[in-house]
């Protein structure tokens, strides 16, 4: 029984000692265990490591092993009871003592032939978080007569398991560093892209903004309520799928980091990240201010009465994180814990998690006044490191995990390989020739005209019919015109410099001064008094959006004909254009159904680097057209 023992004793060594944290040490001083006797063995540890396990092996032949009194002491005092008077009649103790055993030795009464995991009597965690260097005891007593037997070897396992990558159990990661978000319009319901890796991607609503000018790292969310209409207050970007979106569970643990800045004076009910069933909050959790409570953040768990509290300064930024491990709330603020509090269970709320605002956004005191930044929610408890890690990180515009954050370049897009894409270019370049190579040229992969390439659209002047040109490296752009851009490659492209744009139109019709005027082209023929030659009624004009950073509503527009002003539906009603736009939102390689439509009475918007169709009818035939398009 002995040789096979300590053959399985060496391949248990041989697996734990893969584990670079943990130093194993062996006591082989054989010794005799005579009746009503103690003696120790000792350990010599030689070298400091901070405990998060312990584990022995012992190896002893004796008959009855209630004899049995073995302890287990540490350098720093702690003794734990490995087994006292256990087993009854039965034989020998070759025992892995190991906390995590599915069985106690305190219910095994078999003789031992083999080596068994078994939890001790006592607890072998009371040694974490001790320094594991210096001497380790273990004593080993006879207390009873007539049974004898031999103490053979022992087997000591210190480990310092390393903590898992800050990022495990990390359910959704809004960095919020997107160029611009849409408030939902043109169909888009993604424009917050989670970075976790679980696709969790929000939606933005409303005017809700993020800029790089008030932020952590890059962009953050700039959220501004009205507190009178509901339509033109900030807010609501949240995981869109499900409702049970990163539902928790009832009791389960988890954590919750954001950067905030809230606005002097706003002494609302206000949600900055939040899950509940419904705007009374009386389950769930959340991460808010409550009305009249002051220059506060709570986090409560189960109601809004339950929460850890601490203050948070107006305009200004503050690191905050919460954590809930099923029987304490714990509250951070800039990397340290001020305040915590007990709290026995909660009832996860029904409704999708929300960020900067609760539930269905009807009550728009609801909603968040300030800024959100670097949002995100593990679903297990941070330790207090972790959370020290993570502000200082971010504090020096890392991410979260240290990893060098790069900021989004918002003077550029981009195209997926084998695809298409429908663009306009976002800056002014009519004092100045500006050529494809210009642009492109130092940004796309591969070779012009085999690997990518730029189409405009042409203009028939005998009728209505258009057609496409490939341009050439040298060819000049022109303001305000979309084009087609193809590539083999998955490409980003960059408008160099500091691009700008100048709004110089002087039209009094400007809704959000300033504005810019692009040119459109005229039908040929009017086929009301022409004759109808098969080339069709219509004039769609390829157009680009030249606006730089936040896209422009579509109602705000006006077309100007012959200098008189028309937004889109009177433009309509007089026969001049269609009111509706048309958007592409394909791939690049499926040519049907790859529009989205929409007009002013929608919420229709004009995107930066994207192109759009317009439609000009025939008694624009012989007149001056414009777009007259304001500045974001």
């Amino acid at each position: 029984m002995k040789r096979l023992h300590l053959a399985l004793l060496s391949l248990f060594c041989l697996h734990m000692s893969l584990f670079a944290s943990t130093v194993i040490i062996d006591n082989n001083d054989t010794q005799a265990i005579d009746d009503r006797t103690c003696f120790d063995v000792t350990f010599d540890m030689n070298s400091s490591l901070i405990l998060t396990n312990t584990r022995i092996d012992i190896n002893i032949t004796h008959t009855y092993r209630a004899d049995l009194d073995i302890s287990l002491k540490s350098p720093s005092g702690t003794t734990v009871d490995l087994t006292s008077d256990n087993g009854g009649g039965s034989d020998n103790l070759y025992v892995m003592f190991e906390d995590n055993a599915t069985e106690s030795i305190t219910d095994d009464n078999s003789d031992q032939s083999t080596f068994v995991a078994r939890k001790p009597e006592g607890t072998l965690s009371d040694f974490n978080d001790e320094d594991a260097e210096g001497t380790w005891t273990l004593t080993v007593c006879d207390d009873a007569r007539q049974d004898t037997g031999t103490y053979y070897n022992a087997r000591l396992y210190l480990i310092d398991t390393p903590p898992p990558p800050v990022e495990t159990g990390l359910m959704v990661n809004f960095y919020m560093d997107e160029c611009y978000w849409l408030g939902g319009a043109n169909g888009v319901d993604d424009d917050v892209i989670d970075s976790s890796g679980n696709g969790l991607n929000a939606q933005s609503r409303n005017n809700a903004d993020n800029t790089a000018t008030n932020s952590v790292i890059c962009r953050a969310g700039d959220l501004n309520n009205t507190y009178s209409d509901a339509d033109e207050s900030d807010a609501v970007f949240y995981p869109n799928e499900t409702d049970n979106e990163l539902d928790i569970g009832k009791n389960a643990p988890f954590s919750v980091s954001a950067w905030l800045y809230r606005h002097d004076g706003d002494d609302k009910w206000m949600a900055a990240v939040i899950k509940v069933s419904d705007e009374s909050w009386d389950d769930g959790w959340g991460l808010v201010h409550t009305k009249d409570s002051g220059n506060n953040i709570d986090f409560f768990v189960d109601d809004y009465g339950t929460y850890a509290r601490t203050s948070l300064q107006t305009d200004k930024w503050t690191h905050i994180v919460a954590t809930y491990d099923g029987s304490t709330i714990k509250l951070y603020k800039n990397g340290d814990l001020v305040t915590q509090k007990s709290q026995d269970s909660y009832n996860s709320g029904a409704h999708a998690v929300m960020v900067g605002d609760d539930v269905s956004g009807s009550d728009i005191d609801d909603r968040w006044q300030g800024g959100l930044d670097e949002v995100k929610i593990w679903g297990r408890v941070l330790s207090d490191d972790e959370v020290k890690e993570i502000y200082d990180n971010e504090s020096n515009g890392l991410n979260f995990d240290g990893t060098t954050r790069e900021c989004k370049q918002c003077n550029g897009s981009s195209i997926d390989a084998d695809s298409w894409a429908f663009i306009g270019i976002p800056v002014d370049f009519r004092g100045e020739s500006i050529t494809v190579d210009d642009v492109f040229g130092d940004d796309m992969n591969g070779t012009y005209e085999d690997d990518w390439i730029l189409y405009k659209r042409t203009y028939s002047t005998t009728d209505n019919s258009s057609d496409y040109e490939a341009l050439a490296l040298d060819d000049t752009l022109e303001f305000g015109i979309g084009y087609w851009l193809g590539s083999r490659y998955d490409n980003e492209w960059f408008v160099d410099g500091q691009p700008s744009v100048d709004y110089n139109s002087t039209n009094d019709d400007c809704v959000r001064s300033p504005c810019v005027e692009i040119d459109l082209t005229p039908v040929t023929l009017n086929f009301e008094e022409d004759e109808d030659d098969g080339s069709g009624p219509y004039r769609y004009n390829m157009s680009g959006f030249i606006g730089l950073d936040k896209p422009v509503d579509w109602a705000d527009c006006r077309f100007i004909i012959d200098g008189t002003a028309y937004t889109p539906s009177d433009a309509n009603a007089s026969g001049f254009a269609n009111k509706q736009i048309w958007l592409y939102n394909g791939t690049g390689t499926d040519a049907s159904n790859s529009y989205i439509t929409c007009d002013d009475t929608m919420d229709c918007k004009l995107v930066p680097f994207e192109g759009f169709w317009v439609e000009l009818h025939g008694p624009t035939k012989g007149k001056t057209v414009k777009l007259l398009i304001p500045k974001e």
